[in-house]
């Protein structure tokens, strides 16, 4: 009859457990690091999106001043609102 060899499985040492523990908080470091950059990269997309349709919206708002068209109070205003979050 052939012998039973035991399995050690289920025990862990202390510094095999401090390993594993540290591999599992590197892990979760990496992976928190990861989406911040990815979170990070979407806001930055959306804001230069925003900054430039404000850009092309004041571009409008100048090319028709110098048409001669006339701008009423309220398209005058939006420019001043929109140079000051431009710059």
């Amino acid at each position: 009859m052939a012998r039973r060899v035991e399995s050690t499985r289920g025990v862990m040492t202390r510094k095999r457990l401090a390993d594993r523990l540290d591999l599992i908080r590197r892990g979760n470091v990496k992976r928190h690091a990861d989406s911040s950059a990815r979170i990070k990269l979407h806001t930055d997309r959306q804001q230069h999106q925003r900054t430039a349709t404000m850009q092309r919206e004041l571009d409008n708002l100048h090319e028709s001043s110098i048409r001669g068209s006339g701008l009423d109070t309220v398209r005058i205003n939006r420019m001043n609102v929109l140079r000051s979050l431009i710059k």
